[in-house]
């Protein structure tokens, strides 16, 4: 049929337009491509065409083509507000706010009516940390449609940000009423509760689980995968995730990643990155192999794993941003890990396995919270590498200049919950004069700023001894320098924030809870050789931070040479930890092989 339609009109380009859209739909994108060329060659102004092709090109991963496309098309129409809008989308991949923010608000004035570019205005806007305008933005939106599906998320997404995670819980709850089958908002919604005081572990393992059994679990691959069973023979190692840029999963990946046995290992990369970066080149050089396969659907994405004969392929990312958890699903390899960027179960049977150690998660505690097995490395579940342009700490507590004792937390804001924020008052209470210094994405707006102190006051915090310092680049690592202690978030308590603190030469106070996510910092302290800040319950947190901030003494004592002695231990002992996790990689192969084993050659 299509090929008589062409011998008939062979230089109509509208047919070949057609004909491109059918492929497309098909998942033919090779074909899609040549048809919407050949369309463009008999009319290179067919505006169609070009917005056709630019979508393919950038589901192709090929944005520069794209964004070629779009602008040729705005110079034959350049009122045309999907093009200002797609290459507003592209600006944003590529980290070009202001651009990308600049084409949005073009879009709204075109067509004002045009929900999704409103929509991705309000991305734009949310990345720039502007999180009052984003709101605005997708409340918008809702006013025209109550029910847009990218305008709730979004606003969970959010509210999550300013550490509204009750609204935020609702929001991705709407949604997932609208979609229940939709993957990606469960993970927003299971990621969002994580953070949230007011969900158990026990809810959350159980929401996991129904979104294993529901969304995950249908779309496992019933084939066996051949492999050949030798326990002891070189493995074909997998890393899947978004993250492979500057982002703080690689400050504790990358160093596993330089000290892997190549004689026992070969390593793939499946690289799921909206922007590369040099990072992302110097990572490249460490693989063996680097797939992207941001391009590639869930199917096709596990097609290419089970083509590379992975023995173990392992998670990074969890229900994190841009995860693939859904190629997992389909277990494409024998042995399926989760580590390092969740602090959670994924829910999902076919994933075999999640990294821990015996101190944030002992024998018998944790079990019921998870459907993977819990396979617990020696001393600690994964090793920090400090960053490259972390500078050096100060040679004496900050209270010896000020006269005071400064507090001080830089953790994700969404973990400072209402009940944390209490309890910092009872302690600022009991230490006179002393300061709180917090780190706050978008706290340089104002609404949001007026709505924090409010929160801050209900809370019991003196506003007037309060320091609220935006998250940004030129921060990072220096306000270490400006406090004395650090107080660690619960339940949710910090991972790599913990880490820089440590290294910045500043001890923190934990409180020990029931869960992985709430027991990080005592895997971390117990390896650094300080248990003794390890509170048990609120009081003994309370009482551990004011008698830390009361006793000058001891808070030098604990704050000399800090840095050495953790680059000492085995958070820093990378050579160390490379070693327990190959030895975990082994004896996994070792158990699937003793279990599901084939000897008939490897597939």
């Amino acid at each position: 049929m299509i090929s008589q339609a062409i011998a008939l009109k062979e230089d109509d380009p509208f047919l070949y337009n057609n004909l491109g859209s059918a492929f497309k739909d098909m998942g033919r994108l090779n074909e899609a491509e040549a048809s919407y060329r050949r369309a463009l060659a008999l009319d290179p102004r067919f505006v169609d065409a070009l917005s056709n092709l630019g979508s393919v090109l950038r589901t192709r991963g090929r944005t520069d083509e794209a964004m070629d496309c779009y602008r040729r098309l705005l110079l034959v129409n350049p009122e045309h507000a999907g093009a200002h809008d797609n290459l507003g989308s592209l600006f944003r991949d590529q980290g070009r706010l202001d651009e990308a923010e600049a084409m949005f608000r073009r879009v709204c004035i075109l067509d004002p009516g045009f929900v999704e570019a409103h929509v991705n205005l309000g991305v734009s806007l949310q990345e720039q940390d502007r999180f009052d305008d984003a709101v605005a933005c997708y409340e918008h939106v809702l006013s025209l449609k109550p029910d847009d599906v990218e305008a709730l998320n979004n606003l969970g997404n959010t509210f999550k940000a300013q550490g509204n995670l009750d609204e935020a819980i609702v929001c991705h709850n709407r949604v997932l009423a609208i979609k229940p089958e939709s993957a990606l908002h469960h993970s927003n919604l299971l990621l969002t509760m994580v953070y949230a005081a007011s969900v158990s572990p026990q809810e959350l393992a159980a929401t996991a689980r129904e979104f294993g059994k529901k969304i995950a679990d249908p779309l496992r691959r019933k084939s066996p995968l051949i492999r050949d069973d030798d326990p002891e023979r070189k493995l074909r190692v997998g890393y899947v995730s978004p993250d492979f840029h500057e982002h703080a999963v690689n400050y504790f990946f990358e160093p596993l990643l330089k000290l892997h046995d190549r004689r026992q290992f070969e390593l793939f990369a499946y690289a799921n990155v909206i922007r590369e970066d040099a990072v992302t080149t110097r990572l490249k050089r460490e693989f063996d192999h680097w797939r992207d396969i941001r391009p590639l659907n869930d199917d096709e994405a596990a097609d290419l794993i089970e083509a590379d004969a992975i023995d173990i392929l392992v998670d990074l990312a969890g229900h994190t941003r841009e995860n693939r958890l859904m190629v997992f699903a389909r277990k494409p390899a024998p042995v399926q890990v989760t580590w390092l960027g969740y602090p959670a179960t994924t829910g999902m049977d076919a994933v075999d396995y999640r990294i821990t150690d015996g101190y944030a998660e002992p024998p018998g505690m944790t079990e019921h919270l998870n459907a993977e097995t819990l396979w617990r490395l020696p001393e600690i579940f994964c090793c920090y590498a400090a960053h490259e342009n972390s500078p050096a700490g100060i040679d004496h507590p900050p209270f010896e200049d000020n006269g005071y004792i400064t507090f001080g937390c830089f953790n994700n804001f969404a973990k400072v919950t209402d009940p944390v924020l209490e309890t910092w008052a009872r302690i600022m209470a009991q230490v006179p004069e002393s300061r709180l210094l917090l780190e706050i994405t978008g706290i340089d707006s104002p609404q949001f700023r007026a709505a924090t102190e409010a929160r801050l006051l209900r809370s019991g915090l003196p506003l007037d001894r309060i320091i609220l310092e935006p998250r940004k680049r030129s921060n990072q690592f220096v306000l270490y320098n400006r406090i004395d202690i650090a107080l660690d978030p619960f339940p949710c308590t910090g991972g790599t924030t913990s880490m820089d603190t440590m290294w910045m030469g500043v001890p923190f106070v934990t409180m020990a809870g029931d869960h992985f996510v709430s027991r990080m910092g005592v895997t971390i302290l117990t390896n650094a050789g300080m248990p003794e800040l390890i509170a048990r319950n609120v009081d003994e947190y309370v009482d551990l931070a004011t008698n830390l901030a009361l006793d000058r003494d001891r808070l030098r004592g604990l704050r000399h040479n800090l840095r050495d002695r953790v680059a000492s231990s085995p958070l820093m002992n990378q050579k160390s930890f490379a070693r327990n996790m190959e030895a975990a990689y082994r004896e996994m192969w070792r158990k699937w092989c003793k279990l599901n084993g084939q000897s008939s050659g490897i597939r």
